[in-house]
């Protein structure tokens, strides 16, 4: 009776429907214009679709809308929502039997307007791509959403019916871990937590590096030491693998992954992948089988091969992954993966400032292609952040997008994008993470578009033009370097004019949106990167400013700077957000991170250049000064600097900077290394001069010892030479002081340090003086 009624609404429907619609209208001066209609036999997901529909609609239009499960008798234009027994009815074109599982369909048809999707999460993505293309709906982050106010919605003819780009979709960042964010925004890994009325995920059981889980040493390697790898003639399980040509091992792990299966009756993935290090057995079998192949990675998709074979007939949906990874990367000359095998080609070896198959990528895009042409299922583990400290800026802005487009047009099946998955606060993670969500989608979008959609709509237009112009300056900085994803502290984009400049955008952002707390708050957030660099690197910034005769653009003192940035990082936000618990993947936390900066060195940096009272190199005879190499103190490799050297201004100095020791401990804090001297040191006799000063107090008698200054060889481990000036030597201000004459190499180091006496209360250092020898007499 149920199914007759329905047909009987169609057909009246149908016949009342006897002129062409242009479009369809959804609501008019803020009273809806249509119904949505939910079949019976709707899926869990497809209910959740519905209500969200409504929802949002209601928000949208300040108006109402009706949920029914069956169609008007009269015109009224209805929203048929999912693959129920209505649709079916009014699309019969539409072959619904072999829709992909996220297959999304949107069609206007007349007064329909259908909303589906294949089974088990197209209807929902069907949903969220009508409401963000259609409607200007936005969800930037599980705190922040764009819901446009529009009394009157109309939406011109539309047929739509497409599949995702890829099957697998994990941007594996924070924000990207809120289920409702991940549906709305198509991604379906299962760090995305997606239940079953979200339309579940993709599962693994075991997600990386599981050769030990699988095969625990502990538990075998004293019974079966031949499972492991053999390295340098022994086995072992120490920075190891496992012996992938061992038949017998190959059957005890097809038994472990039979058991994992039924552990785990949910996951569609089996991890069968090697340890996170290198080892590789080098037994005679697995050693020749590689050997054969060219490449480790022949032995490891045999191995697989086997096990994804002696499953299949018990578990034929069931697939298994494992890593082209490390020493493994490079795909066998004649094996083929079977079809029910996962490659993760992983891309950690790379420069990450510019696209993958730009040139310093070449080995790694040769890969790719290599991979694609023998792989069915190839899926890609990307870095989009710097595990080194996930907090400071890392400009692969404008690469995320040229790098999806290139794993999509090499037949890439699924992509895993790791970002900072452990907390929140990490740089620009919020753009990052709606951003890879969008292209994994759908990466024929314009994703320099896409950048300027989230920084208009999330952080508002005002401020939006300041934080363009901000990842411009990063991304321009970054061009030519090596950016790899544990980054150097000293990598162009983290120089001082580059930070100063972003620091003068990011308060210029700030006051764009300063009566707005909610825009406010997140421009801070994107502020935060700038003001780590400005901690980490504090004193070489004072210098650089000083000598560069800049204006410090920040608070002079390093305290506040810390505590702005330790609230910033470890305060309440808004609903959805949760304050940062880790500043990198080893675990550093906030507070660790802040406790060095939480007070004030001596700030100099906005002092005016002057020349100095004596200078202590103006009375060097200008034709030798000319045959000398001058190294001033800034130059030095300061050791625990704070609290046993530091760089201050001091007027006397002959740049005016100094490096200042207490007196009162004797540890190496000052010193040059060969390796950072100019090229015209090196293997060269000199005679060592230190130009130097010293602040004794009243009582310290002249046969004081105040300061040794030596030369240490790390080749011969051994001073070769040194020197101790007592008190007496020194008089006001400072004094240019023969150490002695020595060879400068690459392994030697001038060093300086006090010599622990409580009666001196500084040594100061301005700059050491190698002299050829011959002009010692000279001086």
């Amino acid at each position: 009776m149920k199914i007759n009624l329905i047909l009987f609404n169609v057909l009246v429907a149908l016949i009342l429907q006897n002129v062409s619609v242009d479009g369809f209208e959804i609501a008019k001066n803020n009273k809806s214009s249509c119904i949505l209609v939910l079949s019976n036999d709707a899926s869990e997901p497809e209910k959740k679709a519905a209500e969200e529909l409504k929802k949002v609609l209601q928000e949208i239009t300040s108006s109402q809308f009706l949920i029914t499960n069956s169609l008007p008798l009269d015109q009224t234009p209805a929203i048929i929502i999912g693959q129920g027994e209505i649709s079916k009815m009014l699309f019969p074109g539409i072959m619904w039997e072999t829709l992909g599982s996220e297959e999304i369909i949107i069609q206007t048809k007349k007064h329909y307007l259908l909303i589906a999707g294949g089974r088990p999460r197209g209807t929902l993505y069907s949903v969220s791509h009508f409401l963000q293309a259609y409607c200007g709906v936005r969800w930037w982050t599980p705190w922040a959403t764009t819901i446009p106010k529009k009394a009157t919605l109309y939406v011109n003819n539309i047929n739509i019916q497409k599949n995702p780009a890829f099957e697998y979709r994990e941007p594996f960042w924070a924000p990207a871990f809120n289920r409702e964010w991940a549906w709305h925004n198509f991604c379906n890994g299962q760090s995305h937590r997606l239940d079953d009325a979200s339309g579940g995920c993709i599962k693994y059981k075991g997600f990386v590096h599981t050769f030990y889980s699988l095969v625990p040493p502990e538990k075998y390697f004293n019974e079966h030491p031949e499972w492991f790898s053999m390295k340098n003639g022994q086995r072992t399980y120490k920075n190891a693998q496992l012996c992938l040509s061992n038949k017998e091992l190959r059957d005890f792990v097809v038994a472990q992954v039979k058991q994992w299966i039924k552990e785990s009756p949910d996951s569609t993935i089996v991890s069968v992948s090697q340890n996170d290090w290198f080892g590789a057995c080098e037994c005679p079998q697995c050693k020749a089988f590689a050997d054969k192949e060219g490449s480790q990675s022949g032995i490891l998709i045999d191995f697989v091969n086997y096990i994804a074979e002696k499953i299949e007939a018990e578990h034929p949906s069931i697939l298994i992954d494992t890593l082209a990874y490390l020493y493994t990367r490079k795909p066998p000359k004649t094996i083929r993966p079977r079809h029910n095998v996962i490659v993760r080609l992983c891309s950690i070896e790379c420069n990450f400032s510019e696209p993958l198959f730009q040139r310093s990528n070449n080995s790694f895009a040769n890969d790719i292609r290599e991979w694609s042409k023998i792989c069915n299922r190839l899926y890609i583990w990307d870095y989009t952040t710097d595990f080194q400290c996930y907090v400071q800026p890392h400009p692969n802005y404008y690469v995320l997008g040229p790098n999806i487009r290139f794993f999509r047009d090499h037949n890439v099946k699924g992509v895993f994008e790791q970002g900072a998955y452990q907390s929140h606060g990490a740089e620009m993670a919020e753009l990052r993470a709606w951003l890879l969500a969008q292209l994994l989608w759908d990466p024929n979008q314009d994703d320099k578009k896409l950048i300027k959609e989230f920084l208009d709509g999330y952080y508002g237009a005002k401020a939006s033009k300041f934080l363009q112009q901000y990842l411009n300056l990063m991304s321009d900085a970054a061009s030519g370097f090596y950016m790899t994803c544990f980054a150097s502290d000293n990598a162009p984009y983290l120089q001082f004019n580059i930070i100063r400049e972003s620091e003068i955008l990011l308060q210029r952002a700030e006051l764009a949106v300063a009566n707005d707390p909610e825009k406010l708050w997140r421009v801070r957030q994107a502020h935060l990167p700038v003001y780590t660099i400005w901690l980490k690197k504090w004193n070489a910034f004072q210098q650089e400013c000083f000598k560069s005769q800049k204006t410090w653009p920040l608070s002079t003192s390093r305290k506040a700077v810390a505590q702005i940035w330790l609230d910033l990082a470890t305060n309440s936000g808004p609903q959805g957000w949760q304050p940062m618990t880790h500043v990198n993947e080893s675990g550093l936390t906030p507070i660790d991170f802040i406790k060095p900066f939480m007070s004030d060195p001596p700030f100099f940096a906005n002092r005016k250049s002057s020349v100095p009272r004596s200078n202590p190199l103006s009375h060097i005879n200008p034709r030798i000064k000319k045959s000398c190499i001058i190294l001033q103190d800034t130059e030095a490799t300061l050791t625990k600097e704070g609290e046993w050297i530091q760089i201050v201004f001091d007027a006397e100095a002959s740049d005016q900077l100094a490096a200042q020791m207490p007196g009162t401990h004797t540890q190496w804090a000052f010193q040059v290394p060969g390796s950072k001297m100019p090229k015209a040191a090196a293997e060269k006799e000199w005679a060592i001069y230190v130009i130097s000063k010293i602040d004794p107090k009243p009582e310290c008698p002249v046969s004081q010892p105040a300061i040794e200054i030596g030369l240490y060889d790390e080749l011969l481990k051994k001073t070769v030479i040194a020197r101790t000036f007592k008190v007496g030597e020194f008089g006001p201000g400072y004094r240019l002081m023969h150490v002695g004459n020595a060879k400068t190499t690459k392994t030697t180091t001038i060093w300086a340090a006090p010599t622990g006496s409580p009666l001196i209360k500084t040594v100061s250092i301005d700059a050491i003086i190698l002299l050829p020898p011959s002009f010692v007499n000279s001086l």
